[in-house]
């Protein structure tokens, strides 16, 4: 997300492809707006960019969450000992299956307790 220094656009990325703010946001007072239909048209371009790397934002934000949720009821679920069988064959199997059931058991527990 982003370049990693602040001088260049700021850039999101959206299925794989880069979205970029077409140039530095302007800068206009109130008055501007309303007495300059162009001005008008540039606030609502660059309006529109935001929200589109925002939505971006909130969709890297949320599956990272999610993924640090999971985490942490892993962790948990290998501490207590009602639930260290679940946590140890989530973590040792490899077929995709077992691992989503496990998952979805540790979840429901992790908020069952947890929320």
């Amino acid at each position: 997300m982003g370049p990693e220094s602040n001088s260049g656009h700021m850039v999101a990325y959206l299925d794989g492809k880069p979205i970029e703010i077409k140039g530095p946001l302007p800068e206009f007072t109130i008055e501007d707006i309303s007495e300059d239909a162009r001005t008008a048209k540039k606030a609502l371009e660059a309006w529109e960019d935001i929200c589109i790397t925002m939505e971006v934002v909130g969709d890297g934000l949320r599956d990272f969450l999610d993924k640090t949720e999971l985490r942490i009821a892993v962790c948990l679920a290998g501490c207590y000992k009602s639930t260290k069988a679940m946590a140890h064959r989530y973590l040792h199997t490899k077929k995709k299956r077992t691992r989503k059931k496990y998952e979805k058991r540790i979840r429901a527990w992790f908020r069952e307790v947890f929320r």
